[in-house]
């Protein structure tokens, strides 16, 4: 979900404290820099469809919240299908549809660390037949720095979905993911996915920046390459931003069922990151640090002291 997302290979837990954060991991909803709404459309394998709105918001006053609420609506259709008898005549035609609601908090437990969890509605629907679960996320995001970033999701952890008679679990997965920023613009990302079907795969993404204007990005996702061959694991994409505002464009294919193209705006009321809080250090000996340089304790103390000859270094 997401142009920026997709064209990285879905390697992007470590890195969505932004708009995306519902989906890919409600953590960072407690680095939230501003108010941010997403919105896309994705031209998938014809005659499917698929579509995205979120909402995150910063709670607090604070330009760096310690904490943010997050709400994504997750839509998959098809048109018309043809609809046939167990004897292959056409009786008309149907369609199927999918919808997941996400409500998210996520907050800060420590200065570089945080929590987040979202909670999901899921529906289905198959002509007339439909069918509903609950679910939830469970995310961390770790910064040790203000270079890395590490990234935790358990997803989908929830009730069985249930068509008619029949009852499918949901496709409860773990992800494990880092982001490193090699220098300011050029960013390098990695993730592993495990899946409780027993599926493994694994995802890198290379993000490039053009000054302040372009971001070129690629990566390659091995969850589709051993049913669609290894050219189905390669991703590609760039970003456009206009006075902070983000459009994204991914291509993605999908081996021989062809290509799928995604769409996605970003639209941020704070168009810079906001600046790190100052950390207190703390250093024993500081004042005989002080003392020990005479030329700057005595600036420093003819600042604290009108007359200098009340106070003189030894």
């Amino acid at each position: 979900m997401g142009g920026a997302p997709a064209a990285l290979g879905s390697a992007y837990t470590a890195q969505a404290n932004d708009a995306y954060a519902p989906v890919w991991n409600p953590a960072g909803l407690g680095f939230l820099h501003s108010l941010e709404f997403t919105g896309m459309h994705l031209s998938y394998i014809k005659p499917l469809h698929y579509e995205h709105a979120g909402l995150v918001i910063p709670l607090g006053k604070d330009p760096e919240s310690d904490a943010g609420f997050g709400a994504s609506v997750q839509y998959l259709g098809s048109g018309d299908l043809d609809a046939r008898d167990e004897n292959g005549n056409s009786v008309g035609s149907f369609t199927t549809a999918f919808a997941a609601y996400s409500l998210a908090y996520g907050q800060k437990i420590r200065e570089n660390l945080s929590f987040g969890t979202t909670a999901k509605l899921i529906t289905e629907k198959i002509s007339d037949a439909s069918a509903s679960a609950y679910a939830a996320d469970l995310g961390l995001l770790y910064k040790p720095d203000t270079r890395l970033s590490l990234g935790a999701v358990l997803a989908n952890v929830g009730s069985n979905i249930k068509f008619v008679n029949e009852s499918d679990p949901l496709p409860l997965a773990g992800r494990l993911g880092a982001t490193y920023q090699v220098d300011p613009s050029f960013d390098i990302s990695a993730e592993g996915v495990y899946r409780k079907t027993g599926l493994a795969s694994g995802s890198l993404g290379l993000e490039w920046r053009y000054g302040e204007v372009l971001s070129f990005r690629g990566g390659y996702n091995t969850s589709h390459i051993k049913e669609l061959g290894a050219m189905a694991g390669i991703t590609a994409g760039m970003g456009l931003f206009l006075w902070g505002q983000e459009f994204s464009y991914a291509w993605v294919p999908v081996g021989d069922l062809g290509q799928t193209h995604y769409f996605s705006l970003v639209f941020r009321t704070r168009t810079t990151p906001a600046p790190e809080r100052p950390r207190m250090k703390k250093s024993e000996g500081d004042f005989e640090d002080l003392k020990s340089n005479a030329s700057e304790g005595h600036n420093l103390f003819d600042f604290l002291n009108d007359n200098d000859d009340e106070f003189k270094l030894n």
